[in-house]
């Protein structure tokens, strides 16, 4: 049987039309996903790209699918978590925002063409605070 695995989120986001403009908001503090703000960047992954998931011991990251087509997946490493060793992947065709806990993988492949995201963590890559970040493969189980 599968779970799913605790403290993710994955939501749609709706688009804001004012004035001409269209806008995306990829994130609030009202919406309490991360505990403090470390770095914040826009990421466009190519489909042709080797994918792969990245642990994060101690760093909480929100992603935001701006544009493009993706499949985000998350596997679960902490202690102690009831779903320890599950994976799961989500695919997002429209905007939409993701928590990737720390102590899960996470990752994300483009398909068809290029897609373009938001990245916003509590600790930037190069913070000792931040704790180790892990590489493993994309289909680790």
């Amino acid at each position: 049987m599968m779970r799913e695995i605790p403290d993710l989120c994955i939501r749609e986001i709706e688009s804001v039309h004012e004035d001409g403009r269209r806008r995306w908001i990829g994130l609030r503090d009202t919406d309490h996903l991360l505990r403090r703000f470390g770095s914040a960047e826009v990421v466009r992954v190519d489909p042709q790209a080797a994918a792969a998931l990245r642990l994060r011991s101690i760093a909480d990251e929100v992603w935001t699918l701006l544009e493009g087509e993706v499949i985000f997946r998350w596997l679960d490493q902490r202690d102690g978590s009831p779903s320890r060793g599950q994976r799961h992947d989500h695919q997002a065709r429209t905007p939409t925002q993701v928590l990737a806990p720390f102590g899960v993988g996470f990752g994300v492949r483009a398909l068809g063409g290029p897609a373009l995201l938001l990245r916003v963590c509590t600790h930037a890559d190069d913070d000792p605070e931040g704790g180790q970040a892990i590489t493993l493969p994309w289909d680790s189980t």
